[in-house]
């Protein structure tokens, strides 16, 4: 297997498939600022690519992903276990000569499940395990009896969120002013619990111009207030991901965020998409046990997100 610096023009030739969108090179070019520079390595045997990644060189490390929850590797077609890995070794010979350690996380096994658990094992062989997150889902055919399968809090708490009568509003794809209200809502909160928000709101829109967005209004419907909001990114074939959600404290007695929760799950599963994925309760491996209870309490399931370092010197 032959690893190769191309030209991003050179590596969108290579008509990879990507797992998910932050593999594309649309979505490296548009956060390349980020970072030192961008190196898109290609992986040939005999002269046919059967395989791609993209890093960002960042504080004398290469990341993939540099600017995403996740990264990897994108490829032409359906790999065996044995050339994804040759092109593990490819890219640890990579790293070798670059003199720079790489840093790899994986997506959950929701995308890609195949391509997914030959990288793990690939990498778990041959590199350093640093963390293992824990990524929570919502499965959407289980909105059949969803109080059914809640648990017994979650539940009480939906119920008082249905009884305050909160709505569900969906923001028009071209609704600016609507968008950074959304963005507003998720700021306020991110500053009440003392939490970072990575992106800025320009970041937020200049991001939606290569990916499909939504963003949420939940609001009171006999004050007309907005209580909390959501924004979430079509980031597969058939699985939207919750970039950012919450609610403000003043209206914590409602539950909104239960029922934001399942106004959300019946909104994709109505639009036809097989999952939401709510993303990781956890930050480098420790979790945020509240988080976690709240996630598991309202349904969703767990699959692990795995990140790697390739250590130059070994």
């Amino acid at each position: 297997m032959t690893v190769r610096e191309v030209t991003a023009e050179e590596y969108s030739a290579m008509a990879f498939t990507h797992p998910h969108v932050y593999n594309s090179v649309e979505f490296a070019r548009l956060n390349a600022h980020k970072t030192d520079g961008l190196r898109y390595l290609t992986f040939t045997r005999n002269g046919e690519p059967k395989a791609g990644i993209i890093l960002g060189e960042r504080a004398g490390r290469l990341l993939s992903p540099f600017s995403a929850p996740f990264g990897g590797f994108s490829t032409a077609g359906q790999l065996r276990l044995e050339t994804v890995e040759q092109a593990v070794e490819a890219l640890c010979g990579y790293a070798k000569h670059a003199g720079m350690d790489i840093g790899i996380v994986l997506p959950p096994q929701l995308y890609a499940p195949t391509l997914t658990a030959h990288c793990i094992n690939a990498l778990s062989r041959m590199a350093t395990l640093r963390h293992i997150d824990l990524n929570y889902y919502f499965p959407l055919d289980k909105c059949h009896g969803y109080e059914q399968i809640i648990d017994r809090s979650a539940r009480k708490n939906l119920r008082r969120a249905l009884s305050a009568s909160l709505e569900l509003e969906a923001v028009a794809r071209d609704d600016r002013k609507g968008m950074a209200t959304a963005y507003d809502i998720i700021r306020r909160n991110r500053e009440e619990h003392g939490y970072e928000l990575k992106m800025s709101l320009d970041d937020v829109a200049d991001t939606t111009e290569i990916i499909d967005a939504d963003f949420f209004l939940l609001r009171h419907a006999a004050s007309g207030d907005i209580v909390a909001a959501a924004q979430v990114f079509h980031v597969a074939k058939g699985i939207a991901q919750v970039i950012y959600w919450g609610d403000l404290r003043a209206y914590g007695g409602m539950r909104p965020m239960n029922g934001l929760a399942h106004l959300l799950f019946e909104h994709y599963h109505n639009a036809g998409l097989s999952t939401l994925d709510i993303g990781p309760s956890t930050t480098d491996g420790i979790p945020n046990l509240g988080l976690c209870d709240f996630k598991t309490g309202i349904g969703c399931e767990i699959v692990p997100k795995f990140a790697f370092e390739i250590i130059a010197s070994h």
